[in-house]
């Protein structure tokens, strides 16, 4: 790696669901060794793991399913709502059961595709409704909220906390699955040149404001062994650098 970031959790979601501010002190170093950390390949105690294709069984939430039926859905058309929802709530199964109610095999009996999981379209994350509500409520738009908490495996706390870390990922659009399949694979892949585990501090973004909704950000940045501030259009030396309060580090690798 030429360079390591480092992103503290500065934000997080109060008792209230309102996102508030952690006012803590973290004594982060000049350098980082990670030489440690570096893999020297198979060790002579060491034994390969085998290698297995096996994919985890779907397996019907039988209370949903039950609840399904009680609503007088056919059992087999709700084997498919539970399956094409992967069993994340009653709602999302009943949704999925008004859209798809008029197709010619809603009732024929349901198999489980031979991988135990389906096609790459019921492998499409579904998104909690309420958990995408709880996020609109907040201002946030149900695109956003949902490609959230899909980058979050549907917790929402994480999710509010990695919208306010990607807000410049949050207007792009994701590049389909099935296009990223029909990649080749001979594509040409990037080097990067090996070195040393070691790495210094160059520069620190650090949030000037008591809370979430207030304040900005201000960048230090080392030029020649000595800190400069940046704050806004702003620029001048900066005698004491507040490292300990920064929200990211970026860490560049020592030749």
């Amino acid at each position: 790696l030429l360079a390591v970031v480092m992103h503290l959790r500065k934000f997080t979601l109060g008792s209230d669901w309102v996102p508030k501010k952690l006012d803590v002190s973290v004594d982060m170093p000049d350098e980082l060794d990670l030489s440690s950390w570096r893999a020297t390949g198979m060790q002579p105690n060491e034994q390969p793991l085998p290698d297995t294709d096996d994919k985890p069984k779907f397996s019907f939430d039988e209370n949903l399913m039950g609840e399904l039926i009680q609503m007088g859905f056919p059992q087999e058309a709700c084997k498919r709502a539970v399956f094409h929802t992967k069993n994340i709530s009653l709602e999302a199964a009943s949704n999925w059961l008004m859209e798809h109610i008029g197709d010619a095999d809603i009732s024929e009996p349901f198999v489980l595709p031979i991988d135990g999981m389906g096609d790459s379209k019921a492998n499409d994350f579904v998104a909690n409704p309420e958990s995408v509500a709880m996020l609109m409520s907040m201002g946030f738009e149900e695109r956003q909220a949902t490609k959230a908490l899909k980058a979050t495996d549907g917790n929402i706390e994480r999710a509010t906390d990695w919208i306010f870390s990607h807000a410049d990922d949050m207007d792009t659009d994701e590049i389909p699955q099935e296009q990223t399949d029909n990649e080749p694979s001979n594509a040409h892949k990037k080097t990067y040149r090996d070195g040393v585990g070691k790495y210094k501090l160059v520069a620190f973004i650090s949030h000037m404001g008591t809370s979430a909704q207030v304040g900005h950000y201000v960048c230090h940045i080392q030029k020649d062994g000595r800190w400069v501030i940046y704050n806004d259009s702003k620029v001048a030396l900066s005698q004491n650098p507040p490292k300990d309060l920064g929200y990211l580090y970026l860490y560049k690798r020592c030749e």
